[in-house]
């Protein structure tokens, strides 16, 4: 019975919304992420791949930003959490994104009592600037 609860009720990562925190500067905006399963996400870390980005005068073409810690420790089924748009770029306050876009790779594992599972899943992120403001786009990828 633990190992058919294990599997009915797995953690389910979700990418809910992208928060902005500024108007005009995107490196400030958030990714809000949410886990819709039963069962607690643990160790959540960020990977980006394909990153394809131009700020300032600093160009980069299909990079892979591998992070080693943990961006959330623990997400109980039901909460959320922001994490940063552009995980492993340490950007100053207040700047301004000329191009982004990479596949997020979100890993992380489930434990109930001695099971233990890794679980990963992909969004595609890019950036879109207009005249008068930015939008991200999300989709899974």
């Amino acid at each position: 019975s633990l190992y058919a609860a294990w599997l009915a009720f797995p953690p389910e990562l979700v990418v809910e919304s992208v928060i902005d925190k500024s108007k005009e500067f995107n490196s400030e905006s958030r990714i809000k992420i949410k886990n819709n399963g039963k069962l607690a996400a643990l160790d959540i870390k960020a990977d980006a791949d394909n990153v394809c980005a131009r700020v300032g005068g600093a160009t980069f073409q299909n990079c892979r930003i591998i992070l080693g810690g943990n961006i959330v420790a623990r997400l109980s089924g039901g909460e959320s959490a922001e994490i940063s748009v552009s995980p492993g770029f340490g950007f100053g306050e207040g700047m301004k994104i000329a191009e982004f876009s990479y596949v997020l790779t979100l890993k992380h594992r489930a434990k109930l009592f001695f099971f233990h599972k890794e679980f990963n899943k992909q969004w595609s992120v890019s950036l879109r600037n207009f005249k008068d403001g930015f939008a991200w786009h999300i989709v899974p990828a």
